[in-house]
């Protein structure tokens, strides 16, 4: 039963209302976990596609000399790439002192809402500026490092305290399971809708345009939700003790917790190792689609399309099949299936993805593009089937190294006499951080060895000179032939990509998700040991002392 607290007056009751028990609230399950689709899709189109915004869309490079035409694109470029990187690292290094910020801070509406709000307005604001902002070239990279920064560090405030509260709504393992299932589930729809949206819609002649009306699109609906959470959800009761414990909380202890704590360090490092396995074909996906099959929703945005369709279904699966085989399997053997299933869907797809067989992959349509039904011609099938594998084998896997994480919080307070979700919790976002900088580095380095830079700058360069002599055209007659040509020239720049620079980044694209992954899974299948049976003893154990206290305290 929920026993709801008293408060001073109506509005901090409204704003403050908090419940007791394991039970989560089911207006606080389903607006917390549903909110979850909206963060990642606005988290997805900053750290996936930003990036291939500014390479295609003509916001980069200037136009004077040829030196200009053919230098500072691709400085910029690498310029942009160390911001990222750097931004990354530092924003990285951040999640756990917002951790410890949010650990140690208390506000009259929450513990965790306020910061998720203050999150989500100030995200709302920041990608507006960084997909809207008017200045081309240097000018450009100098606004996107200031609003890039600027971005890490109003997502972190969010991200620290949604994913911090998700621990702290309940200890209980079986609703514990359900509600990390929810947000899991509403993530992968956020990721699935984001990724098919900015695969479709931008083409060789309206990128910027597009990605603008995305970036106002998600923005609202992203902070629309974050507003439904801190006025309708409710926090769980804090433990009085552990409150004294939170208010102790010093900036040393995430250190120290994770340096004491072996089984959290083991899957902190173990989650690194993932996020970096998990998003690199994701990351390479795009760009990898529109060199090999063409640029534009019509012909490798179609592909791309398809197979973030696959990404949806796999990992919708594995949300859905999560809940009856964690009920059946041990947590340790559902990651060595998951594990078996993604390094065999991996190697199929570098087989049949890339050309290494002649100069077009075996999974080809030699007709020329003309949308989704083109996307299913030829032998492209084969193209759809490892990923509805890998992706599906690697939510469940991502899923149970959640739970491994959650009950680190447990053990931590069994063994240490403290819970500290904020402190522990904020080494996801941080490692997902460091993931991401470690991403955008192996993604730039493939892409010089690949001369891939070179080719997405002509393509930039395509776009810039059609808005200019779009806007100089008389007639609408003019206007489409000037589009035309310029999906001409995209085209054939497309076409010149040799079957080396295509299987380079095959190399690095599934070679590294594959390293990555055995890493990941070796280290948490050696090394960490808390298994269903010693999490049953640690829970019974914590709930015999809290009854003890109470008893002493009546």
């Amino acid at each position: 039963m929920r026993k709801h607290i008293d408060t001073k007056s109506r509005g901090q009751l409204f704003f403050m209302q908090t419940y007791e028990g394991d039970e989560i609230p089911k207006r606080t399950k389903w607006i917390f976990s549903s909110a979850g689709a909206f963060r990642d899709a606005a988290y997805q189109l900053v750290s996936s596609f930003l990036l291939t915004f500014m390479m295609y869309s003509g916001v980069l490079g200037t136009y004077s000399s040829s030196w200009d035409a053919t230098g500072q694109y691709s400085a910029q470029i690498v310029v942009i790439n160390i911001i990222f990187v750097i931004c990354l690292i530092w924003d990285g290094l951040n999640d756990p002192i917002m951790g410890f910020i949010i650990e140690k801070a208390r506000f009259k509406t929450g513990k965790y809402k306020p910061w998720i709000l203050i999150g989500g307005i100030g995200n709302t604001i920041v990608m507006l500026c960084l997909f809207l902002c008017k200045p081309t070239g240097w000018w450009y990279v100098l606004c996107f490092g200031i609003f890039y920064f600027l971005w890490d560090f109003v997502f972190t405030m969010n991200d620290c305290a949604y994913w911090a509260m998700v621990p702290s709504l309940t200890s209980g393992e079986k609703q514990r399971n359900n509600i990390t299932f929810l947000v899991s589930l509403f993530i992968s729809v956020g990721t699935f809708v984001m990724y098919g949206v900015c695969s479709l819609f931008p083409t060789a002649t309206n990128s910027y345009y597009i990605y603008g009306i995305i970036a106002v699109v998600s923005s609202v609906l992203f902070l629309a939700s974050q507003l439904a959470i801190f006025f309708f959800c409710q926090e769980k009761r804090i433990d009085p003790s552990q409150q004294k414990a939170s208010e102790g909380t010093k900036i040393t202890d995430m250190f120290k917790m994770i340096g004491k704590n072996k089984p959290l360090l083991i899957v902190v490092i173990a989650i690194f190792l993932y996020y970096a396995a998990a998003s690199l074909v994701v990351s390479f996906g795009s760009n990898y689609f529109y060199l090999c099959f063409g640029y534009g929703g019509d012909a490798g945005g179609s592909i791309m399309l398809v197979f973030t369709v696959m990404y949806a279904i796999g990992t919708i699966a594995a949300q859905l099949l999560f809940k009856p085989l964690i009920n059946h399997f041990k947590r340790q053997t559902l990651l060595t299936w998951c594990f078996f299933v993604a390094i065999v869907a991996y190697a199929v797809l570098f087989l049949v993805g890339f050309p290494l067989f002649s100069d077009k992959p075996l999974a080809y349509n030699d007709a020329s593009p003309s949308g989704l039904l083109w996307a299913f011609g030829g032998t492209l099938s084969l193209l759809y089937i490892p990923p509805l594998f890998f992706f599906g084998a690697q939510g469940i896997f991502y899923m149970v190294l959640l739970v491994m994480l959650q009950n680190c919080i447990e053990y931590n307070q069994w063994k240490y006499g403290e819970r500290k979700e904020a402190v522990a919790s904020s080494w996801r976002p941080f490692t997902a951080k460091l993931s991401s900088a470690l991403q955008k580095g192996l993604i730039m380095v493939s892409f010089l060895s690949a001369g891939i830079y070179g080719i997405t700058q002509q393509i930039s360069d395509v776009q810039t000179n059609l808005a200019h002599d779009v806007s100089l055209a008389q007639t609408d007659e003019e206007r489409a032939a000037l589009e035309q040509a310029a999906a001409n020239e995209v085209d054939a720049i497309i076409a010149a990509v040799d079957a080396g620079s295509k299987n380079v980044m095959g190399i690095w694209m599934v070679g590294s998700a594959l390293l990555f992954l055995i890493a990941s899974y070796c280290l948490v299948h050696f090394g960490y040991k808390i298994d269903e049976e010693f999490y049953a003893k640690i829970e019974k154990e914590i709930k015999e002392r809290e009854a003890l206290a109470n008893q002493e305290a009546d």
